[in-house]
């Protein structure tokens, strides 16, 4: 199976320093289960005692966004997503890479497809770093114009042909705009209710996309939107008179279920 779940790997990330308490803070987060609430916690207050002594700490900033994304505080996670942009401050490529991702996860593509852009109008010097997220957001929007010029681009860090094959073969079903509006479905349904997205491509006979969505609520509450999400989906797929797009699943879970990042 190719795994997709971590969408910013530790070859990415380096710190400024091996000093570095903010940082060594956010790696001992990305290792950890989302279901280990009380070291997250921990961690947590420790993030708050390093922002306190220094405000200006975008790191840190993130590194708590991150902790409540983790404990399906999404109304919080959202407001340090919101401080983050409205202090306007130059983030480094790192802190960037790690800021984008959350907001993809959060569901806030409009804030994410800004600091993207710069980065696909130069592709040829951003995409080593960038492709990870890039991919992900591609993924999340639907867009698979974008999906098709990233996958086989000869400069991006790993060629993806069984990706690129899904992504072809949506082209010649002409399932370009059916994915992209059951994309919509999905990110509508869940505006308000989304903690973390992360996809894959399954190792079965026949390749599949499946897009893992994680949410806060409970399992009573999960199964009401499960239903909810199917039935607009259902509904999607008969008012256009095409069959279930093939090669494409997306499962719901608790935010509890989330596989640990796995950084080093």
């Amino acid at each position: 199976m190719v795994n997709y779940n971590q969408s910013i790997s530790s070859s990415y990330l380096q710190a400024p320093n091996d000093e570095d308490q903010v940082f060594f803070l956010y790696t001992q987060l990305m290792n950890l289960p989302f279901s280990k609430l009380e070291a997250i916690m921990q961690i947590e207050r420790s993030l708050y005692q390093e922002l306190n002594a220094n405000p200006q700490d975008r790191l840190a900033i993130i590194g708590l966004l991150q902790a409540q994304i983790m404990l399906g505080n999404r109304e919080k996670a959202q407001s340090f997503a919101y401080h983050l942009w409205e202090k306007g401050a130059e983030l480094t490529p790192t802190e960037e890479l790690l800021y984008i991702n959350s907001l993809i996860n959060l569901g806030l593509l409009e804030m994410a497809s800004q600091l993207l852009k710069p980065r696909f109008e130069n592709l040829s010097r951003n995409i080593k770093k960038f492709f990870p997220v890039m991919v992900k957001f591609a993924t999340m929007t639907g867009n698979i114009n974008l999906l098709d010029l990233l996958l086989m681009n000869p400069q991006a860090p790993y060629q993806d042909v069984e990706y690129n094959n899904i992504i072809t073969s949506y082209k010649n079903y002409n399932y370009i705009d059916h994915y992209k509006n059951v994309i919509k479905i999905i990110q509508d349904v869940l505006r308000d209710k989304l903690c973390a997205c992360e996809y894959d491509i399954s190792d079965s006979i026949i390749a599949e996309l499946e897009i893992y969505l994680y949410i806060a609520q409970d399992k009573n509450e999960l199964e009401e939107i499960e239903t909810i999400l199917q039935e607009k989906i259902t509904s999607y797929y008969q008012t256009v008179a095409i069959e279930k797009i093939s090669n494409f699943t997306w499962k719901l879970f608790p935010i509890s279920q989330h596989p640990i990042m796995g950084l080093n």
